[in-house]
């Protein structure tokens, strides 16, 4: 078999990273492609550019339209869509040359709804594995949904993934949301049933200097504590057993809240700095008994409710090493 497989990038105001990102899909061992570049209204030489890369390769399709923002660009591509399966790749990343032939090898061979890789942070200065473990897991719903909460071999975002067209068609990115992705694992998890997870970090994710300081707080941030407490909820109701997943996917949630609350320099003054820390004092006991929360973080956790102000120190420090200050 070797059926077409749609790869989706939105594109906005990318102009200095786009063509390393398309070169890296055009280059693919895997050759039935459709490559669908979303110019989402961008406002740099990012729609020009997708329009001259068209015309080297036949595979491009190219599709311009007012900005909308990266959900309402995924799913445009995804309607647009006629392969057989459906990839994402954002538009300032790059993957590697076999990403899609070892996710369409899987996905067959395991007649799965969605496969999934691992993938590498670039730094400025330096290149990390998401996951430094070796895997290849056959999962059932429940499986998947566990190691998804669990956050160590699954990530969450779309752009690892090769998903059955029939699935993708069926679902949407939410509009107007941040944490897109983790609307739209609540509800893939919801309608597929088989799954494959591999170690080959084949995706590079480009963590540009602005995303790993992230000074400016987004009160839009509470869109992920919405989304994980629906996960959370859900998972109460309907699988008990994986209420200590649950628990962790939801304190991670909490962290990155707080973390981007304690960049502020009057933190204390942030509307909704006192519900985050009651939430991490009223769980304080439940958090530390906690199998899947890892010892740093339990640490973290000890820390908050000692001294916040250290908590923060740390914080600080760590977010100048990353942006290598």
């Amino acid at each position: 078999m070797n059926e077409k497989i749609s790869i989706i990038v939105p594109v906005y105001n990318v102009e200095k990273y786009l063509k390393k990102c398309i070169d890296s899909i055009v280059n693919q061992t895997y050759k039935n492609l459709e490559i669908i570049l979303v110019d989402d209204g961008a406002t740099d030489r990012s729609g020009e550019i997708c329009d001259e890369l068209a015309k080297l390769d036949n595979r491009i399709k190219v599709y311009h339209k007012k900005n909308g923002g990266l959900s309402d660009a995924r799913n445009y591509g995804v309607e647009r869509a006629t392969g057989s399966y459906v990839g994402f790749v954002d538009s300032d990343d790059y993957i590697d040359a076999e990403m899609y032939e070892k996710l369409y090898e899987a996905i067959t061979k395991e007649d799965a709804d969605v496969a999934e890789c691992s993938f590498k942070i670039i730094y400025p200065d330096r290149v990390e594995l998401f996951n430094d473990e070796e895997y290849y897991n056959v999962l059932g719903e429940q499986e998947y949904l566990e190691e998804y909460l669990k956050l160590k071999k699954i990530f969450g975002s779309v752009w690892t993934k090769l998903i059955k067209s029939t699935i993708a068609k069926k679902i949407e990115f939410p509009v107007g949301k941040l944490y897109e992705d983790t609307y739209y694992a609540y509800d893939l998890i919801g309608i597929a049933d088989k799954y494959v997870l591999m170690d080959n970090a084949c995706y590079n994710y480009l963590m540009r200097e602005n995303s790993i300081t992230n000074a400016k707080f987004n009160p839009r941030i509470f869109d992920l504590i919405e989304i994980v407490e629906k996960f959370h909820v859900n998972v109460y109701r309907n699988y008990p057993s994986l209420k200590e997943a649950a628990d962790c996917r939801k304190m991670y949630a909490y962290f990155s809240v707080l973390n981007s609350i304690l960049l502020e320099e009057n933190f204390k003054n942030n509307t909704f700095y006192l519900q985050i820390i009651n939430y991490f004092k009223e769980n304080y006991k439940k958090l530390l008994k906690n199998k899947y929360i890892t010892r740093n973080r339990k640490l973290s956790i000890i820390l908050i409710k000692l001294n916040i102000n250290i908590y923060r120190k740390v914080l600080l420090r760590y977010k100048n090493t990353l942006a290598g200050n």
